[in-house]
C-alpha cells in the first residue's frame, strides 16, 4: 500500500461515506470530497546509507455547496483533531490549513527513514581445512 492510499483510508475514517479522489475527475469533483496529491520528496543523506526521506502531500476539500463556509470551518476542526497519524506507518508533520477558491487546503509532510536492501548472494557454504600440529 502506497501513501496515498493510507491518507485516503485516513480520511475515509475521519469522514466516512466522503468520497477520496487521487486523479482529477473529467466532470468535476462531487461535493462534498477529498482530493490527495504528491507535491514533492526530498531526501538527505545519513549514516550506513540510510536516508531521511520527506514527502510533501497535499488535501484538498471540497465544501458542501449550500454553507461552504460552515462545512470548512467543520471539517479543519475535525482534521486538526484526527489527522495526526497513519497508523501503523508515519506521523502526519507540518499541517498547514488554507482556503483557496473555496476550498479548505492541507499541506503537510510524511517523514520515513529508508534502509538500502543489499540482495546480493549472501555465503552459502564454506569449506573449510584445519591443521593441526
Amino acid at each position: 500500500m502506497n501513501i496515498i492510499e493510507r491518507i485516503g483510508q485516513l480520511l475515509e475514517a475521519i469522514a466516512p461515506g466522503t468520497p477520496v479522489y487521487r486523479e482529477n475527475q473529467k466532470g468535476g469533483f462531487k461535493e462534498p470530497s477529498f482530493y490527495v496529491s504528491a507535491i514533492g520528496s526530498r531526501g538527505q543523506p545519513e549514516l550506513f546509507g540510510r536516508q531521511k526521506r520527506t514527502h510533501g502531500y497535499q488535501v484538498v476539500y471540497f465544501p458542501t455547496p449550500n454553507k461552504p463556509n460552515a462545512d470548512m470551518e467543520r471539517m479543519e476542526q475535525l482534521l486538526l483533531d484526527q489527522f495526526l497519524t497513519l497508523p501503523e506507518f508515519a506521523h502526519i508533520r507540518d499541517r498547514n490549513f488554507g482556503r483557496v477558491d473555496g476550498t479548505l487546503t492541507i499541506d503537510f509532510n510524511i517523514v520515513l527513514w529508508a534502509q538500502p536492501v543489499d540482495n546480493t548472494t549472501k555465503l552459502r557454504s564454506m569449506k573449510q581445512t584445519e591443521r593441526v600440529k
